[in-house]
């Protein structure tokens, strides 16, 4: 049983620390959104090279982000489901 409670403590520090990198990488993800649709402006008004690739650059961030925001959503949901299996237990 004092076995179970640990790996519930240890599972609800990394929730919190999975919470909070979530939180940053949100706030990255806005930032980056941001600077992507001016660049995707830029390279349709301007028609440049260096503006086209500028778009491509800034779009692969975004998607750097989106990807890892659905990997600490996906990480929670087994966390979770971990956590509600050993509660069960108890």
């Amino acid at each position: 049983m004092a076995r179970i409670h640990k790996r519930l403590f240890r599972i609800a520090d990394e929730l919190v620390a999975l919470r909070e990198e979530e939180a940053q990488v949100s706030a990255e993800l806005e930032y980056h959104r941001s600077i992507n649709d001016d660049a995707q402006r830029d390279a349709v008004v301007s028609g440049a090279n260096m503006d086209r690739l500028e778009a491509s650059s800034t779009a692969k961030d975004v998607e750097r982000f989106v990807k890892r925001l659905e990997q600490i959503a996906g990480r929670r949901r087994k966390l979770e489901a971990k956590r509600a299996s050993l509660l069960r237990r108890l």
